[in-house]
C-alpha cells in the first residue's frame, strides 16, 4: 500500500483545490500513455483534519474498479460521500471537526470544522495493444481542501470539477446587497486562505473571518431582533438579518397513563390524580418574515433554503450599558431558556456599549418553503420579501429528544 508523506503533499493554492462535498466528487481517470487502454484502477484515499502537515497512516479508504467494455476509455469513481462522512457524522470517533458555530456578542463568533483535507494516490494499470502487456503507473493527485459546500448543475465541465471558479456560472452571481441591525455586532465575512505552506496549514486558518463594519445606508432597527446563521453555497458560514414580523409557535406532545392503587377504595377523588402524565415533547416554530430585501439577497435566501446547517439567534434586547472594560462575564455558561450559552472568558470593552448583550443560540431546520419564488424588481417592484418557518431541533423541555 502506497504511503501519503508530506513531500507528496501540496499547497493549496488555487481554486480548484477547493471542492464541495456536498455535490459530486468524480475522480476520472484514462490511460496515462497513448494508445493505451485502460484496464483497472485503485484508488488510495486519505482524508483529515487539524494540521496539513499531520502524519498519516493507511489510507482511510481503498476503492477499486475496473472498465466494464472495451470500449471505456475512462474509469470514473464518486468520492464525495466518503469525504462528507467526516463533516456530518457525530457517531464517527474520528470527526472531531464537524462544522461548529457558537455566537459571541463581545468578539468574533467561534467557528470550527469547516472542512477536511483529502488527496488520492491511484494505481493504475493499462494494456498495450500490440503486446498486450500490462504496464502499471501511479498518480498522485494534489491536495484538496473540501467542504459541505455545493455546486449548481452547471458548474462542471469535461468531467472535472471547477471549484471556486465554476463553468459559466459567474454570470450570475452578485455581490448581495446585506442590511444590518444596529444593535448587534461583531458580523463577520469568512474566505478561504489559500497559498499557505503545507507545513503552517491548518483546517482551521484554510478560513479567514474578518469583521465586517455594516454601511450606515445599510443599517436599521428592528423590534424582534434576530440573526439567522447558515452554511452557504461554499460551506462557510453566513448569515441573514430579518426585519419582518415573528411568530413563534409550541407544539405538545404528551402521553398520560393511569395510576395504580393497591387499595382504589381508600383514594379520595377530590386529591389525588388517578392519571399522570409521563412524557412531554415541546417544539418550537418561528415563522419569521425577512422584510423588504433588495433584489441581490434572494440569493442568500436561495442558499439558507438549500442550507445543511442553520441557527437562529435570538437577542433579548438587553445591551451594554458598562463603560468599564476588563469585566469577564460568567467563567462556563449563561443558561437562557435553558439553553447553555459558552461566553468563557470574554470580556466587554468600551467598544461593545449599545450592543446587544444577551442572547439565545438555537439549532433549528428550515421547513419551507418547498418551492422557492424567485422574486424580482421587475415582478415584485420593491415588495421583495421572503416568509421562511424554522423549527427547532431540541425538545424545549428535554435536552435530548
Amino acid at each position: 500500500m502506497p504511503n501519503l508523506t508530506n513531500d507528496l503533499k501540496t499547497i493549496i493554492d488555487t481554486p480548484d483545490k477547493i471542492q464541495f462535498c456536498n455535490s459530486p466528487i468524480h475522480i476520472r481517470q484514462t490511460a496515462l500513455n497513448v494508445g493505451n487502454q485502460i484496464k483497472k484502477v485503485t484508488h488510495y484515499l486519505w482524508i483529515w483534519n487539524t494540521d496539513q502537515s499531520k502524519t498519516l497512516g493507511d489510507a482511510n479508504q481503498i476503492i477499486a474498479k475496473e472498465i466494464v467494455s472495451r470500449t471505456d476509455e475512462y474509469i470514473t469513481v464518486n468520492i464525495a460521500d466518503l469525504i462528507k462522512a467526516w463533516l456530518v457524522s457525530p457517531e464517527n470517533a474520528r470527526n472531531t471537526n464537524q462544522p461548529q458555530f457558537a455566537w459571541n456578542p463581545y468578539a468574533l463568533p467561534a467557528q470550527t470544522g469547516q472542512g477536511v483535507f483529502y488527496q488520492l494516490i491511484s494505481e493504475v494499470l493499462e494494456e498495450e495493444p500490440t503486446t498486450s502487456a500490462i504496464v502499471a503507473s501511479t498518480v498522485v493527485s494534489p491536495t484538496y481542501f473540501a467542504t459541505l459546500g455545493y455546486r449548481w448543475n452547471y458548474e462542471q465541465n469535461s468531467g472535472s470539477n471547477n471549484g471556486l471558479t465554476p463553468n459559466s456560472s459567474d454570470i450570475f452571481k452578485n455581490t448581495p446587497c446585506r442590511f444590518y441591525n444596529q444593535s448587534i455586532d461583531n458580523y463577520f465575512e469568512n474566505t478561504f486562505n489559500l497559498g499557505q505552506s503545507v507545513e503552517t496549514c491548518t483546517s482551521g486558518n484554510m478560513i479567514l473571518q474578518s469583521k465586517i463594519t455594516p454601511p450606515a445606508r445599510q443599517t436599521f432597527c428592528a423590534l424582534d431582533s434576530y440573526l439567522i446563521v447558515f452554511l452557504n453555497k461554499l460551506g462557510l458560514w453566513d448569515y441573514v438579518t430579518p426585519f419582518g414580523k415573528t411568530i413563534i409557535s409550541n407544539k405538545a406532545e404528551t402521553a398520560n397513563s393511569n395510576r395504580m392503587f393497591r387499595d382504589p377504595s381508600t383514594i379520595n377523588n377530590s386529591q389525588v390524580h388517578s392519571s399522570l402524565r409521563d412524557t412531554i415533547n415541546v417544539s418550537l416554530s418561528y415563522i419569521i418574515n425577512t422584510g423588504h430585501i433588495d433584489e441581490t439577497a434572494t440569493q442568500l435566501i436561495e442558499e439558507l433554503v438549500y442550507s445543511p446547517k442553520v441557527y437562529l439567534i435570538r437577542f433579548s434586547g438587553e445591551k451594554v450599558t458598562s463603560t468599564l472594560t476588563g469585566i469577564t462575564v460568567d467563567n462556563t455558561f449563561i443558561t437562557v431558556d435553558n439553553t447553555n450559552i459558552t461566553v468563557d472568558n470574554d470580556t466587554i470593552t468600551s467598544e461593545s456599549v449599545g450592543y446587544f448583550s444577551t442572547f439565545q443560540q438555537i439549532p433549528v431546520i428550515i421547513t419551507n418553503p418547498e418551492e422557492l419564488i424567485n422574486l424580482t424588481r421587475l415582478n415584485n417592484k420593491v415588495n421583495i420579501e421572503y416568509t421562511l418557518k424554522f423549527d427547532e431541533t431540541n425538545n424545549k423541555i428535554l435536552d435530548i429528544k
